[in-house]
């Protein structure tokens, strides 16, 4: 569950990825694809993000470890040495739930000028 306790021990590393991974451009681009459609799929929105992280993982390693660690409330360490595939599934199912992706829109949106 994406609870607020959560989210908050998520914020710290959710922003250096923010700031990493250049995502006002990429929020930017995204907001380009979608102008003119009705309904935006966060679930979409979602995968989108997650591509972008992993294409992008090297850059972001210790802060994917730590977003992981909070959500499967477990150490870094223990995040680390579990295997690549629950780690990913677990990066997924963050992307794909409904309330940590319109969590990660929001801060997305509200940390630029534009929004």
């Amino acid at each position: 569950m994406f609870s607020t306790e959560k989210a908050f021990d998520m914020l710290p590393s959710v922003v250096v990825m923010y700031d990493k991974l250049d995502l006002d451009k990429y929020r930017k681009e995204l907001t380009e694809k979608s102008k003119g459609k009705k309904d935006v799929d966060t679930n979409a929105i979602g995968i989108d993000l997650f591509k972008h992280v992993l294409k992008n993982s090297a850059k972001v390693k210790d802060e994917v470890f730590e977003i992981v660690s909070v959500f499967e409330e477990k150490t870094v360490e223990e995040v680390k040495a579990q295997s690549f595939m629950k780690t990913l599934n677990t990066i997924k199912e963050i992307f794909s739930d409904a309330e940590a992706t319109d969590f990660l829109k929001q801060a997305m949106q509200s940390g630029t000028p534009e929004a």
